[in-house]
């Protein structure tokens, strides 16, 4: 379902003049708080936990790779004074290496294209089709001209007849 980022009053403000005087009369519009439907839509709570999982795993994985990072770190201040400019040299080249890898590692793992994102998408995707097409069916059932979100003023559901695109 295709969103909209307007915020009510505008989206409001922008439909009026469209919409004929005769229709403005009988336009009908609600609001719902998007993120308490999917908090409470089935499978949302083992969804939540199988990413949470995953995610927890990598997290787990990124923080051992810092402790290696801080203990690098660590010994190569402690020898810094006795070692030679080669072996500094190597340790530093090691360090920044090692550096670079947990960054490498975070943006794939957290970035923005990263993967916790799309798994969670993934998780997310079928429970969030389900919440659309039950505020859809609502906005038919009870009569609603547009239903906007609470959260963020998107445009959830709107009545295809107040399309005036063409």
């Amino acid at each position: 379902m295709l969103r909209w980022h307007i915020p009510l009053a505008t989206a409001v403000l922008l439909l009026a003049p469209s919409v004929g005087a005769a229709q403005q009369a009988d336009l009908k519009i609600a609001y719902v708080d998007s993120e308490a439907i999917i908090k409470q839509a089935p499978g949302y709570t083992e969804a939540n936990e199988q990413f949470n999982q995953t995610a927890s795993l990598w997290r787990d994985s990124l923080e051992t790779k810092r402790s290696q990072l801080q203990g690098l770190f660590e010994d190569y201040r402690k020898q810094e004074v006795i070692l030679s400019p080669e072996a500094k040299s190597e340790r530093q080249q090691e360090i920044l290496q090692l550096e670079n890898e947990i960054q490498q590692y975070f943006q794939s793992k957290f970035g923005p294209d990263g993967e916790a994102g799309q798994k969670q998408a993934e998780l997310m995707q079928p429970i969030i089709e389900r919440v659309n097409d039950a505020i859809d069916q609502t906005r038919r059932e009870g009569g609603y001209s547009l239903i906007f979100d609470l959260n963020d003023g998107a445009l959830e559901a709107g009545d295809p007849t107040l399309n005036t695109t063409d």
